[in-house]
């Protein structure tokens, strides 16, 4: 879930917020600049501004990826102070519900109003308005905390920090331009960086996954990239060495409730030894010998439990450490830039990112106007088969096929990836449905609406857009679970051991969010992200009037009956979040209960079952001599109550023991 900044067009040197002489100009001494969004590569849409001579920008920021995309239209009047005095926008959000946002500041009285929020107060100094529409002011609000001194109040809460921690010169089309960078500390979990000529002119901004750059500037990315790179490793280099407890020779924790998750019980007065990265010994205390100069950790009261495994992540730092502070220890990632997840999974290695273990699943995509933007697409049979090079050379576990490849260039895919030992997983492409892909060799299924698909889609409905959301909030419950097309279904999958993975929170908020509301049961968890963060859960699903959103709250009730039927069904079922790390998994575990599944089951699969699919189970999944020592510490009875699952005390990964509180306090979540 990465915003992308796109908002800034105003210099923080110059004394007020006019365009400079020599800068493009339109008719009528209008200052007009149009910038590329590109993601992975891959140019998405654009943002265009218009500062006239009173000082007032006119913004429109549009974009198409995945099927999917924001479109906005903004007005922004800045005060002398150069935060926002009034602001203006329209549009639509991400997933097409719409944008009506105003704010106004008048004296020291400000009043925000939007379908997500309402709000006013009084206000004595410095504070500046972050929006809720798709046009987040980043690079409106560095000039403004600048002249602040660096810190800087903001609205609806919080505070931000900036400060400048690059320089660098980039060049394009024989042009050379002298940057500056900068850091913004305090909006989201991680810092964010954005540039600016030196003379005080915005530049854009750079990541993996989407960038804003003038026009003509693309081959600055990745030069821009790399420079934030260095300051981000050092910075995690930093947290793991501060938060990282490496026992020099042992640990033992005594006294332990230890989580049988094979029977589902809990056995109690347990010792587990660990040496190294690896369980030396499980049993009695008192029986155990724990050797000379180990450390010693009595968790009398609390319980032992393995490692959690969130099979659907798309991991950056940020997930990486709620991940740890979550009790996550293995993730698989199913779609990253190849480059920023190897690098992070050779730093996590090494010890000087704190992170899980990742099992990497290379994404796959076609080319068209609604793909999703990856560096590694197919086209043709050649193509596919470079595509497996690619990852194979790179030591991928598996794959993961996206919505527009050619149906066609499935078995050839599914065919080389076996040869190579490689799994595979995925959506189901367009024009294809899902028994069709799990023929032609699917290893597992990413997405619960995928399988509603199979019996709602026909091979002409494409499924690239939205539709294969709003298709299954129209007609889920016309699908009888337990009659014979869908039972014939799950008999395929039993034969042919597919795993399925619902990702169930990602359609919770799809189907049964409204604007303004968090939905029923993410409340607390919602409440110790940073305020930011917060606001993102509040723009609600799909666009529907109020006719269907009872027809889509019916359809997501059918959906957590679906994920119910697969259980009882006995279909191998794993958890992933596809949203922020940690946290959502242990979301998606209540979700799973909510569904009717008892807990014990449900962390079975969020370990063992998860170790299986991976073919891991010899190294984690469970408490056992012999493996990985991957452990979380709760203080409390998950088996009894799930939502126990949140109380995380310690974690540890290969054998690192991590204190979870302090994790969370370091990007800025709530214990």
């Amino acid at each position: 879930m990465n915003r992308v900044w796109v908002l800034g067009l105003v210099a923080a040197c110059l004394p007020s917020p006019q365009p400079r002489d020599e800068r493009p100009r339109a008719s009528g001494g209008e200052l007009v600049e149009r910038r590329v969004v590109v993601n992975q590569s891959r140019p998405s849409g654009y943002f265009q501004t218009t500062t006239h001579a009173d000082g007032s920008i006119d913004a429109i920021y549009h974009v198409v990826d995945n099927g999917r995309g924001p479109h906005v239209e903004a007005r922004v009047t800045l005060a002398p102070d150069w935060t926002i005095s009034a602001f203006r926008a329209t549009g639509k959000h991400l997933m097409g519900t719409p944008v009506a946002e105003t704010f106004q500041r008048a004296g020291g009285h400000v009043t925000w109003n939007s379908p997500e929020e309402q709000g006013e107060r009084d206000v004595s100094t410095a504070a500046f308005f972050v929006p809720m529409a798709d046009l987040p002011i980043e690079f409106l609000l560095v000039p403004a905390a600048i002249k602040a001194g660096g810190s800087l109040a903001v609205l609806p809460g919080g505070e931000v920090t900036v400060a400048e921690v690059a320089t660098m010169t980039v060049t394009a089309g024989g042009q050379t331009r002298s940057l500056v960078g900068y850091s913004i500390v305090g909006l989201g979990l991680d810092p964010s960086y954005t540039w600016f000529d030196r003379d005080g002119r915005w530049f854009g901004t750079a990541s993996a996954w989407s960038s804003v750059v003038p026009d003509g500037w693309d081959s600055a990315i990745e030069p821009l990239i790399a420079r934030q790179r260095e300051l981000e490793r050092a910075r995690d280099a930093a947290l793991a060495t501060q938060h990282a407890t490496r026992p020099v020779s042992g640990l033992a924790f005594t006294d332990a409730r230890v989580l049988d998750v094979e029977k589902g019980v809990w056995i109690p007065n347990q010792t587990v030894l660990i040496v190294g990265d690896t369980i030396k010994a499980v049993g009695p205390t008192g029986k155990v010998k724990i050797p000379e100069g180990t450390d010693v950790l009595s968790i009398a009261g609390q319980g032992l439990i393995p490692g959690l495994i969130d099979m659907h992540s798309h991991t950056t730092t940020s997930d990486a450490i709620l991940d740890i502070a979550s009790g996550v220890t293995t993730v698989r990632d199913v779609g990253n830039d190849p480059d920023v997840l190897d690098d992070l999974k050779e730093r996590i290695g090494a010890g000087t990112v704190i992170g899980p273990n990742i099992v990497r699943m290379g994404f796959i995509e076609g080319r068209n106007e609604k793909a999703a933007s990856s560096k590694i697409t197919a086209e043709t049979p050649d193509e596919a088969k470079a595509a497996l090079e690619f990852y194979a050379k790179r030591g991928y576990d598996g794959i993961k096929i996206y919505n527009s490849v050619r149906p066609e260039l499935v078995p050839l895919l599914t065919a080389d990836a076996h040869a190579r030992n490689l799994l595979v997983t995925g959506h189901i492409p367009v024009h294809m449905l899902a028994n069709e892909a799990v023929k032609a060799g699917y290893d597992g299924i990413e997405h619960i609406n995928m399988l509603f698909l199979n019996f709602l889609a026909t091979h002409d409905t494409d499924t690239r857009d939205t539709t294969r959301f709003t298709l299954v909030g129209d007609h889920a419950t016309e699908l009888a679970l337990d009659g014979p097309p869908v039972l014939e279904f799950f008999e395929l999958l039993r034969q042919h051991k597919t795993v399925i993975d619902p990702t169930l929170n990602a359609f919770e908020g799809l189907y049964v969010s409204v604007p303004g509301k968090i939905p029923v049961g993410l409340e607390e968890t919602v409440a110790r992200f940073p305020v930011n963060v917060r606001r993102g859960f509040l723009t609600g699903g799909l666009p529907m009037d109020a006719a269907k959103r009872a027809t889509y709250a019916k359809a997501w009730d059918q959906i957590l009956a679906m994920v119910k039927a697969l259980w009882a069904a006995k279909i191998h079922l794993v958890l992933g979040t596809d949203n922020f790390g940690g946290l959502m998994l242990h979301h998606e575990m209540e979700l799973f209960v909510r569904a009717g599944i008892p807990a014990k089951d449900v962390l079975r699969m969020a370990t063992l079952d998860a170790a299986r699919a991976m073919r891991l189970d010899k190294q984690v999944g469970t408490i056992t001599v012999g493996k990985r020592a991957d452990l979380v510490i709760v203080d409390g009875d998950p088996l009894d109550d799930i939502a126990k699952i949140r109380a995380t005390v310690f974690t540890m990964r290969a054998g690192i023991l991590y204190k979870t509180d302090a994790l969370y306090g370091a990007v800025g979540v709530r214990p």
